[in-house]
């Protein structure tokens, strides 16, 4: 990240080369203005952008109860609630590594599950992982080597704005537009599902583009009927596909014929059945097309640094989300643990939203905790509020990428005096500590 201190006085700084931590492609290339504790993107997507803007402005105090106080006292008060609770259920998890360590050491320390906000369309994915595993890629082996590109569900860059710059080099003056091993060649991307925005067509200029529409709500239908196809059973029988077969049909030879194919999904905009099902088959795809070619299933995910909570999660507990600890024990249990049906036996709610102002669930069985976002707007005020940073925008921090191979690195960008979620959550372990 560089700043052009040179041109500019202090009042109007201009960052480069900003990491971006919210959607999980990890771009590299963003750009604002900062003054004071204002920050102006400049060059960012349209939900980067949203995200990054900030006043000039204080920030605001911890709360209890609604009264302001101090760290400290806000701490206390959420060690005390913390020590009364039998049934604990942390929330959201939006938070970097160091802060998602320090929140899973309270759920240690105390007993409780956690789950992250965007835990659906991931917990879709494993369902088919786990079972009987797939073949992923990265962005790297996409850029580098993907020819043919096909996406199941609505157009991508609504929830990932520069998906499709991230993962296909631009045809237009590109020297390294074209795919390895097939110099020469377009790149082919099939959409199957929503209609493209005019951003992604766009972005996918001088690409070969096939739209095949299909509603969202048969989606799945279609990408079990493409990799029928593959594997070389009849279709015919299904009559919700009398439009599009033909389309799917066409597409089956290019698909063998392919260097490497990649399929794409973002299971999180999909129904938990629709996603499951799209998951299965294209790693079933995969699986018929890799017997004589390459191919991979790249699903689409990472929000608020769910890969990084996953994965902190594996490391600590050797399960993955939604799962509950304490006493020294951990007890997977996905359904249970989720926290819609974790909040109906809990006593007391712990929620972490540092990346959004991302309220909590409606919960009114016990006290509410919340380390958030400052502009969090609450339906009920939290018995305890710590008004958080941002990683990247106010404090350091780590996230991973959504292909959960890169661990990226995010710089501050202003000093808005708001304690980061490791540094809350720390004081409200020595809270903890000093009760003991």
């Amino acid at each position: 990240m560089t700043s052009d201190d040179e041109s500019r006085d202090d009042a109007d700084r201009i960052v480069t080369d900003v990491v971006c931590g919210f959607c999980g492609l990890g771009c590299d290339d963003l750009e604002v203005a900062v003054s004071g504790r204002a920050i102006r993107p400049i060059k960012a997507c349209a939900e980067a952008a949203r995200l990054l803007a900030r006043p000039d402005q204080p920030p605001p105090a911890p709360r209890v109860g609604g009264q302001e106080t101090t760290l400290a006292e806000a701490a206390a008060a959420a060690g005390r609630h913390l020590r009364g609770s039998r049934a604990a259920a942390f929330s959201g998890l939006g938070a970097d590594l160091d802060g998602l360590r320090r929140v899973f050491d309270i759920a240690m320390t105390c007993g409780a599950s956690f789950d992250h906000e965007a835990s659906g369309g991931l917990f879709a994915n494993l369902e088919r992982l786990g079972r009987r595993g797939w073949i992923a890629t990265t962005v790297a082996e996409v850029r580098n080597r993907c020819d043919l590109l096909v996406v199941f569900g609505p157009d991508p860059t609504l929830s990932f704005g520069h998906v499709f710059e991230r993962l296909l080099p631009s045809a237009a003056g590109d020297a390294d537009a074209a795919p390895l091993f097939v110099a020469g060649r377009r790149r082919r991307v099939v959409i199957i599902g929503g209609a493209l925005s005019e951003a992604a067509r766009r972005a996918l200029a001088g690409q070969e583009v096939v739209e095949i529409p299909v509603p969202t709500d048969q989606v799945a239908l279609a990408a079990q009927a493409l990799t029928a196809l593959l594997a070389g059973r009849a279709v015919a029988d299904l009559p919700e596909l009398d439009g599009i077969a033909p389309a799917l049909v066409a597409l089956v030879e290019p698909l063998k014929a392919a260097a490497y194919s990649v399929f794409v999904w973002n299971a999180g905009v999909l129904s938990t059945r629709d996603a499951a099902t799209v998951a299965e088959a294209a790693a079933g795809a995969v699986d018929v097309l890799s017997v004589t070619t390459r191919a991979a299933v790249f699903p689409l995910g990472g929000r608020d640094n769910i890969t990084g909570a996953h994965q902190a999660a594996l490391w600590r507990f050797g399960y993955p989300l939604r799962t509950s600890v304490g006493g020294g024990t951990a007890r997977h249990a996905p359904d249970r643990y989720a926290t819609a049906t974790a909040l109906k036996d809990a006593d007391l709610l712990l929620h972490v939203s540092a990346f959004r102002p991302g309220a909590p669930a409606d919960f009114e069985r016990g006290p509410v905790i919340a380390l958030a976002h400052p502009d969090t707007v609450f339906t009920r005020e939290p018995d305890v509020f710590i008004p958080v940073g941002t990683p990247g925008v106010d404090h350091f921090g780590h996230v991973f990428r959504m292909d959960s191979v890169v661990c990226l690195p995010l710089a501050p960008l202003r000093n808005a005096e708001l304690p980061s979620v490791a540094a809350a959550a720390e004081a409200i372990l020595d809270s903890l500590r000093r009760a003991a």
